[in-house]
């Protein structure tokens, strides 16, 4: 009889037992797999650098056969380098005296990548041996991406550097640290380990990057200016200044001034602790013949309403009698700072006598008149000083570019019973129900100087008359802007 012998299987026990084991040996195995992936990835990519730095190397050498010298720091980024492989992106490239060289915040592929064995994490080829120079300009390097880092995530540079994150592991630098106001660096007076670090400069000092200037007002608020191409009001920036080009008068050349138009444009800007109004920026000659851009302001109110233009009843300015007050007892009343702000200036003193048909013109002929050489008999064509009155032509350009086009073209038909509505345009609005006087003379006769009626139309007035004084000014060119917004609640803040 013959037997069958049946195999037999693995119980359930056993397969899960089986299980089990491949799971611990998977758990096990898969971070040990996993290590040495990444670590063979960190190496490649080290390797990567490393050939990356021998090609710089190459490069370097063959730039010192060619030449007879080792490039500089800023040649660095021109040589020729004989590289193939992983993308490798280094943003600091630095020479050493003798030919070494060091390779900072390297990158492979877009990933970090530094060198574990030097005390920096920077990949050094040549001698390892780092000077106290170096030692600085790479405190320096880490310093200025923290700095910088800090402000364009807040928008204004960092107050207390020494809050700073800064990614650094070389010897102990100190140093007196400024932050400029773009977030760069200037450092003096550096020590490491203690021991002074001396360079080249004429101070002594070592200077990483250097004192940056913020830019100047003039260049603050051209920035936001609108173009020349923008011809109508409401198709540019309403708060911001327009532009304007002007063909040579009389006494200038052809020029292009900015100004605020419109009712209420963002120029309030503090000076002498009032409010005052930016008229525009402008370029004028400082009176010896030099010209550059400034900017021009005026007082938000009148000082008074009851002051004469010339209390002999003549039309000459340099011995007007509000010409003497504006610059004598007025100038040495204003504070010391804002007085230090105030520039020499020339100022034009052409003039216009009236005509029935045409007026005083449209605001371009103002502009053109005013630079002129038409003048009564004996009177100046210009004068040169510090503090004077607003032109005509600043009044009635406030109604440019469709603003209110019977106020631009005819100032003298500026009220609303001729068509014309003042209130659009700043200097008027806030200074409603008031006469002012303006520095044109008529040139008509000796006496009458042009004044703003209370109405809103531009006109002349016999000088020896009581009416609102507003001063008006240029701002030396250096002039900053600290802060603000140029609103009347948050008013631009001036320094020099």
């Amino acid at each position: 009889m013959i037997k069958i012998r049946r195999k037999r299987g693995f119980t359930l026990i056993e397969l899960i037992a089986v299980l089990v084991i491949m799971a611990i040996i998977a758990l096990i195995v898969t971070p040990l797999v996993m290590s040495i992936i990444r670590k063979a990835k960190i190496s490649a990519r080290k390797r990567s650098v490393d050939a990356y730095g021998r090609s710089v190397e190459l490069a370097i050498a063959s730039y010192l056969l060619d030449t007879g010298t080792f490039p500089t720091n800023e040649q660095l980024p021109n040589l020729q380098i004989e590289y193939s492989g992983s993308n490798v992106v280094c943003n600091v490239m630095a020479m050493k005296e003798n030919g070494g060289l060091y390779l900072s915040e390297c990158k492979v592929n877009n990933i970090d990548v530094k060198d574990s064995s030097t005390e920096d994490g920077w990949y050094h080829y040549g001698t390892r041996d780092l000077t106290n120079e170096e030692y600085v300009d790479m405190y320096g390097l880490a310093l200025k991406t923290a700095s910088v880092a800090y402000f364009n995530t807040n928008g204004n540079p960092v107050e207390d550097y020494t809050t700073l994150t800064i990614d650094y592991k070389g010897k102990p630098v100190a140093c007196e640290v400024t932050v400029n106001y773009d977030g760069t660096i200037y450092m003096t007076k550096c020590k490491v380990n203690n021991v002074d670090v001396t360079s080249d400069n004429e101070d002594g000092y070592y200077h990483y990057g250097s004192i940056v200037e913020p830019p100047s007002a003039v260049n603050d608020l051209l920035a936001k200016a609108n173009p020349v191409t923008v011809t109508n009001y409401t198709d540019g920036n309403t708060s911001e200044m327009y532009t304007f080009e002007h063909p040579a008068t009389e006494q200038t050349g052809a020029l292009t001034d900015y100004r605020y138009i419109g009712s209420n444009p963002n120029n309030y800007v503090t000076f002498n602790n009032e409010l005052w109004r930016i008229i525009g920026v402008f370029t004028v000659e400082d009176g010896n013949g030099n010209t550059e851009q400034r900017i021009k302001i005026v007082r938000n109110g009148k000082l008074s309403s009851d002051m004469k233009w010339d209390s002999n009843g003549e039309n000459e300015w340099s011995t007007a009698t509000l010409n003497t007050y504006l610059n004598g007892d007025y100038y040495n009343g204003i504070e010391a700072t804002s007085k230090s702000m105030i520039a020499d200036t020339k100022y034009y003193l052409g003039g216009r006598a009236y005509d029935s048909t045409t007026h005083f013109g449209s605001t371009p002929d103002m502009y053109a008149w005013e630079r002129g050489t038409t003048v009564y008999s004996g009177r100046s064509i210009s004068w040169n000083g510090k503090i004077a009155l607003m032109y005509p032509s600043d009044y009635t350009y406030t109604y440019a570019l469709g603003v209110d086009n019977t106020c631009y073209t005819d100032g003298y038909s500026c009220q609303t019973n001729k068509g014309g509505t003042p209130t659009q345009g700043w200097i008027y609005n806030t200074n409603s129900n008031s006469y002012q006087r303006l520095l044109s003379p008529g040139s008509g006769d000796s006496y009458e100087a042009f004044t703003l009626f209370v109405l809103g139309n531009v006109h002349y007035y016999n000088s020896n008359g009581s009416y609102g004084v507003r001063p008006s000014l240029y701002l030396v060119s250096n002039i900053k802007i600290d802060s603000g917004e140029g609103t009347e609640q948050s008013p631009y803040q001036l320094s020099l």
